[in-house]
């Protein structure tokens, strides 16, 4: 392996599976020039088994399949937690990028907190969000246009998951630089169909002032619907250019 290598983990989230974050490991593989890269399994009681390689570049990928997709954003967490540890212990890097869709994105987040409590974890660097569920779910712990950004950046109304994340936001990197992407269909509901605008974007009061870089990137009509998404092509080239274009560091 070559020093310096900076991983990239593509995570699905709720329901997905590795149809959700193939075009993007496509387009990451195209943009970089590369065929291979390693497909990170973990069953349901969270043992890791791997497919296809490590390659020797700068930016080895990694896509990151749960086979049990129904479990939380916690659960989610710790998973992630356990196999950034087997992997740097395999292959000796010690920061990585990562680009998490809808629960995938939140738990990445979480995995972020927890950085300062091990010791072994390597650091994230680069994180792309993307239809996040920060602040609740249209139908389950949100609804449309009930909750609201306000003139300080706050969300109105915190969910459980929002507001473990608000009480730790010291554990936050600062190393961090963020790209969050999310969408707005344009019906009444200012949504995707399943996360709201407010609940994607209310992260950003957690985020903005203590990372290096956070940038905000709206989707609007329809390619900003919740499961198009990750497979948008002018979405496909900004998490590109945002992950693997150099960026000084």
């Amino acid at each position: 392996m070559k020093k310096n290598q900076r991983p990239v983990l593509y995570v699905h989230g709720f329901r997905g599976g590795d149809y959700t974050t193939d075009k993007m490991v496509k387009s990451g593989l195209k943009y970089t020039g590369k065929s291979e890269f390693l497909k990170a399994l973990i069953n349901w009681r969270g043992q890791i088994t791997y497919e296809g390689a490590w390659t020797e570049d700068e930016s080895p990928i990694i896509q990151v399949v749960f086979q049990n997709k129904w479990v939380g954003e916690n659960q989610i967490a710790h998973w992630l937690t356990r196999l950034l540890i087997d992997l740097r212990k395999k292959y000796q890097f010690e920061e990585y990028d990562a680009v998490g869709h809808s629960l995938g994105a939140v738990s990445l987040v979480i995995v972020n907190l927890f950085e300062k409590r091990h010791s072994y974890m390597p650091k994230m660097h680069n994180l792309v969000l993307i239809a996040g569920p920060f602040n609740g779910v249209l139908g389950l712990n949100d609804l449309p246009n009930i909750n609201r950004i306000t003139a300080d950046g706050r969300p109105a109304f915190m969910s459980p998951t929002y507001f473990r994340i608000y009480l730790n936001r010291n554990n936050i990197s600062s190393r961090l630089k963020v790209l969050n992407i999310y969408g707005n269909v344009e019906d009444y509901s200012n949504s995707d169909k399943y996360v709201s605008v407010t609940s994607a974007s209310s992260i950003a009061y957690v985020l903005r002032s203590r990372v290096r870089e956070y940038y905000d990137m709206p989707a609007v009509g329809e390619k900003a619907e919740h499961s198009l998404m990750h497979d948008d092509s002018d979405i496909l080239q900004k998490i590109n250019l945002f992950v693997y274009a150099p960026d000084g560091d």
